[in-house]
């Protein structure tokens, strides 16, 4: 029964943790989920989003310019210039698994000739279900490529002051 417990305990710190993953992330490589960039010449680089499912395509859009922001004001630069973007949107259908355990407490009665007497034990039901249906699953992908610069912002163009940028995106995220 305590083994029972500490495995109950522990599925649901694990389901716990993720849902209620962060969505502004760095990826841990091109394909995996969060923000990546890569040096493309100086003070031009491509920075790119991959969202999860929870995450709109505005969302993601969203998080790739706070992403160009923040690398922007990293390299030393005060705006950038988007000059390319591009966005993929993928539908997957993947089924779904659910877990539940429930507590309950099982009430028994037991009567003699003289007296009754009840007694109360706690039980745990657990189960487990796989739904076939398929769900789709809508993922955004959100690209730009950004040439950065330092001083005053040209006038002609899409720039973007990169404290701007991540004092209005930062907070709202």
């Amino acid at each position: 029964m305590f083994i029972l417990r500490i495995v109950v305990i522990a599925l649901f710190l694990a389901l716990g943790a993720c849902a209620s993953s962060p969505s502004y992330v760095a990826a841990n490589g091109a394909d995996d989920y969060g923000h990546h960039s890569r040096k493309i010449a100086e003070n031009r680089y491509r920075v790119n989003y991959n969202g999860n499912r929870r995450l709109s395509y505005e969302e993601t859009r969203d998080y790739t310019l706070l992403r160009a922001a923040e690398l922007t004001l990293a390299e030393g630069n005060d705006w950038f210039q988007v000059v390319d973007r591009e966005a993929q949107t993928t539908q997957t259908k993947e089924p779904e698994t659910r877990i539940g355990f429930e507590r309950a407490y099982y009430v028994e009665q037991n009567c003699g000739l003289v007296s009754c007497t009840r007694s109360v034990r706690p039980t745990t039901y657990g189960r487990m279900e796989f739904d076939t249906h398929r769900r789709p699953e809508t993922k955004h992908v959100y690209s730009m490529e950004i040439v950065m610069g330092k001083g005053e912002m040209p006038e002609d163009g899409h720039y973007y002051d990169a404290s701007s940028v991540v004092k209005a995106l930062d907070g709202n995220m």
